[in-house]
């Protein structure tokens, strides 16, 4: 049987006033289990003060970890285009031009991006549209002078080790200010670089893989970070995995194009086919066949992860109808559960139970900026009122940055103010 507590619980009047600025000293008196639990759950500090967003996801980040989220925002910096400007840049190269506004048109009459790629892909052909969609990832002008340094990279990886360019691709990688941030945050120790136990594996939604080569020229050539886009792909217990959920493009285009091979006689060098092309989930019939379907690694992956783990969001604008999807489900059922545990755990009737558990279940973060540019490059205020409120349904705790420079400020207080060298390996401490 389930241990029962005599003391009374809050009401909702008092759990949001202890929430949102602290709790005093009759607080303490009257409800220790409860001031427990929210210390466990980082809302308060030791002594029972309110901690700001910030604050709350860096304390987090200390005791649990987190798992970090990616969007487009983190590699931006270097060139590669958003998913708006990808989807433009493909269709433009599968035929459908600028010209007399039929461009504009298509992307009217098909707004939503896996539809305009699942057009480009049956105009172009499955091989054509995979390299299209890589030469519109990394072809652009500013991308272009990385991707040149870029594939000077060795292919043997035992060649790569002993590497001296490595120095030459961090100076160009760490220019994009939110890509060093996020890297700083996986790889720690100096001279001696090592993964960090904190951060527990990194969901990006983007195809290219500028953060693993970073990660890589940060510690010279050694893959301490790997890449995960399918789920033949296992794990090491010494490397951060990222997982692609829309599949990979190498930047350097080692696993779309083969390599030139001198003549030989009697020998036939294997192309890459179809079947063998990097396994991308652009196109509409592809996210059908994918997060559509529930026992998939795509689809199976991020929930996992959302209902065990923390997340915090970092450069994606959380508009995905799935992620959305994957947040609900497993925002819920938390809830749905955590409020049947509170009622069960106290002697009385706990009226505010549901709203107890909404607080406490309350657990992933979004690093968001309170300004953002429209499509004409005017400025704008976003209303975070309305935003949080919005968020907060879906269990995310929404830390706000005055611009994106802040964002990358507040990756690197997460790094400094959160870091801890003991993590995992202190020992446990159980309530009395």
């Amino acid at each position: 049987m389930r241990h029962r507590l005599n003391e009374a619980p809050p009401e909702s009047a008092e759990i949001d006033k202890i929430v949102g600025n602290g709790a005093d000293a009759r607080d303490s008196r009257r409800f220790p289990e409860f001031l427990r639990r929210f210390r466990n759950a980082c809302f308060l500090d030791n002594q029972n003060r309110h901690l700001t967003a910030l604050e709350r996801l860096i304390a987090q980040y200390r005791k649990d970890g987190l798992v970090l989220f990616l969007g487009a925002g983190v590699s931006r910096g270097s060139g590669i285009p958003n998913w708006p400007g990808l989807t433009s840049e493909v269709l433009k190269k599968s035929g459908i031009l600028p010209k007399e506004g039929e461009l504009d048109r298509v992307q009217r009459a098909l707004p939503a991006f896996i539809t305009q790629f699942e057009l480009a892909g049956l105009r172009l052909g499955e091989t054509e549209f995979t390299t299209t969609v890589y030469d519109s990832l990394y072809g652009g002008t500013e991308c272009k002078p990385l991707i040149s340094l870029l594939r000077k990279i060795p292919q043997p990886y035992k060649e790569q080790k002993n590497w001296r360019g490595w120095r030459d691709v961090l100076k160009a990688l760490e220019t994009n200010e939110t890509l060093k941030a996020v890297a700083d945050l996986l790889i720690v120790g100096g001279r001696h670089p090592r993964c960090n136990p904190q951060v527990r594996a990194v969901v990006t939604f983007n195809a290219d893989n500028l953060l693993e080569i970073y990660c890589q020229a940060k510690t010279s050539g050694r893959r301490l970070v790997k890449s995960v886009d399918r789920a033949s792909v296992g794990e090491h217990p010494d490397t951060i995995p990222v997982y692609h959920l829309h599949g990979f493009l190498d930047a350097r285009g080692e696993n779309i194009f083969r390599p030139a091979r001198p003549p030989a006689q009697g020998r036939r060098w294997q192309k890459i086919t179809p079947e063998l092309l990097p396994e991308l989930v652009f196109r509409e019939s592809q996210y059908y066949e994918t997060i559509a379907n529930p026992t998939s690694f795509v689809n199976h992956m991020p929930q996992s992860f959302l209902r065990s783990l923390n997340a915090l969001f970092i450069g994606t604008s959380l508009d995905d109808l799935n992620m959305r999807r994957w947040l609900h489900d497993s925002y819920q059922e938390r809830v749905l559960h955590r409020t049947k545990y509170l009622r069960e755990l106290y002697e009385e009737e706990y009226s505010a139970a549901e709203r107890d558990a909404k607080l406490e279940s309350r657990r992933h973060f979004w690093l968001r900026s309170e300004v953002e540019t429209d499509k004409g490059g005017k400025l704008w205020r976003v209303p975070k009122e309305h935003v949080e409120l919005i968020m907060s349904n879906l269990g995310v705790q929404v830390v706000w940055c005055k611009g994106y420079p802040d964002v990358c400020e507040s990756l690197r207080n997460l790094h400094t103010r959160g870091r801890d060298p003991k993590f995992g390996r202190r020992i446990a401490q159980f309530p009395h």
